[in-house]
Order: structure tokens, then sequence, then C-alpha cells
């Protein structure tokens, strides 16, 4: 690997990160904390690719430590908080119900169900339509739902 660093010491430097954050946070991984880790490996990966060591870095290696492993495990501390904040991987904000939930935004049954036609019919109507049923030769209810059926038809065609 470039800038002194082997895959091995990547990945202890990966390991140690993900560790020191996740004591640091009281948390725990569980069956995930591998995951984590082969992201900041990525990371790692990709800052070796950009790094120049020849740029002056901010502070990075003042205090007597290789500049290029200081600027690595800096970038690692942050993407740890990215990697919580990810919903790829199962995390979200829960303050804001953001916890990668799915919900379904149309409903399968469109109809109201808590209309209550005894409520919504009154006798006069109830003997009209009984006689506009008898008219037809059908029961009451099979008139009333065909003649919604067909209104409810008309309705969707003029919308």
């Amino acid at each position: 690997m470039r800038h002194g660093f082997t895959t091995e010491r990547l990945m202890k430097l990966s390991r140690k990160v993900a560790n020191d954050a996740l004591r640091l946070r009281g948390a725990s991984l569980q069956d995930r904390f591998d995951d984590l880790a082969s992201r900041l490996q990525i990371v790692g990966l990709e800052a070796a690719l950009r790094y120049d060591p020849l740029r002056h870095q901010a502070s990075y290696g003042s205090n007597g430590g290789e500049p290029f492993s200081s600027y690595v495990a800096d970038l690692m501390q942050h993407r740890v908080v990215d990697y919580y904040r990810s919903k790829a991987e199962g995390h979200g904000d829960r303050r804001y119900n953001n916890d990668n939930r799915i919900e379904l935004s149309d409903d399968p049954d469109p109809a109201d169900h808590d209309v209550d036609f005894m409520e919504l019919v009154d006798e006069r109507r109830r003997a009209k339509w009984q006689k506009a049923a008898e008219a037809t030769g059908w029961d009451l209810s099979q008139f009333i739902v065909t003649t919604l059926d067909i209104a409810a038809d008309q309705i969707e065609a003029a919308a």
C-alpha cells in the first residue's frame, strides 16, 4: 500500500477506530461491527489514493506521529458518525421516527369503514329505494350496491 501502510496495518487501524468510537458512545453493533470496520477500511483505501504527502496538512504529524496515519484516523472517526446516520445499515434518527421502518402510504382498502349507513338512511329514503328495487326485481341490498357502483363509475369518468 502507499505511504508506508500495509493492508494489515490499515485493518488494525480501522478496528481500533471502530472500537474507540463504540466505547466512547457506549454503543454495541453486535454482528455489524465487521461492517463498520470494512467501511472504515474502504475510507482508508480511498484516502491513500487522495493523500498528497507534499501538501501541507493542517497539524497531522506535528506531535511526532505519522501524518498519513493521523489523517486517516481522523477521516475514519468522521465516517463512524456517517455509518450511524446511514439508513442503509438500519440506523436512523429515531427522534423523528426515521429508524428505517417501512411505511405504507397508500391504503389498499380506501373504503371508509366508519360510515354508518343506518344513520344516513331515514325511513322515507329506505321506502323509496325499496320501491325502486322491487320495480327492477332486485332485493334492496343488490339495488343499493348496483346503484352506487353506477354512480361511482360515472363520477370517476367525469373526474
